[in-house]
């Protein structure tokens, strides 16, 4: 029961890790530009037309004062950076192992009070679900991380500029770090609950013997000795 419960609670930390990475690998906050004008309000312009430019993996969104956010698909392959690359490439494959490894999860479970050879398939299922959470968060953490220091180290070289374009951390980075924690639970929890082992206790099948074979043999044995013993004694 309690290995179930625990079960349970993976399969829950994966789900809700798998929800988390589809929303930060749509979610256009990525990277935040803004304008620092060197007037105290770094989220405006002068002229009050253009506020922020959100840039996501797949569309970026810029802010009007007086519009709503506008979004579109990036025009070339060109205007996109490395980073971002990267983690389009990254991101979705580790979308499409986390689905894999929540249906394995699913699956696995249902499998319950079955024969033993269906019983090792579900431990293999759930051990290959747990792989696949740990290795989307290995996937996830390269791009996020790339991003990171991008955005940070572009930001060290324009602090000295004044009314330069500032960017900054979006969203979708620091929610990442939170569905990384939730897919490590559920990785760690499914991998040591359930391994991929076929666990068969050998039994040896002795076959009785009848009782009155034992002691015909038994019989048969003590008139030899007393066989023998006469003889010894005739010599």
């Amino acid at each position: 029961m309690v290995c179930l419960l625990v079960q349970i609670i993976g399969i829950l930390c994966g789900g809700i890790g798998m929800i988390l990475t589809w929303i930060v690998t749509l979610i256009p906050q990525w990277r935040v530009t803004v304008i620092a004008e060197n007037t105290g309000h770094l989220n405006s312009r002068i002229d009050g037309q253009w506020i922020s430019r959100l840039d996501g993996l797949w569309t970026t969104c810029i802010n009007h004062a007086q519009i709503t956010r506008h979004c579109t698909g990036y025009d070339s392959e060109v205007s996109i950076t490395t980073d971002l690359k990267v983690g389009r490439v990254l991101m979705s494959i580790a979308v499409a192992l986390n689905s894999l490894a929540f249906l394995f999860s699913l699956v696995g479970t249902l499998l319950h009070n079955i024969d033993e050879e269906t019983r090792h398939g579900k431990r293999c299922m759930l051990l290959a679900s747990g792989i696949f959470y740990i290795l989307s968060v290995i996937l996830i953490i390269i791009p996020v991380s790339l991003t990171i220091n991008n955005i940070v180290s572009h930001t060290c070289e324009s602090i000295v500029c004044k009314g330069s374009v500032r960017i900054e951390l979006g969203e979708a980075l620091f929610l990442a770090w939170p569905t990384i924690v939730f897919l490590l639970i559920g990785g760690i929890i499914l991998c040591w609950i359930c391994p991929c082992r076929h666990r068969k206790e050998r039994h040896v099948y002795v076959v009785p013997r009848d009782q009155e074979m034992l002691s015909r043999d038994k019989q048969i044995e003590l008139r030899l000795h007393i066989n023998c013993f006469l003889r010894e004694e005739t010599l």
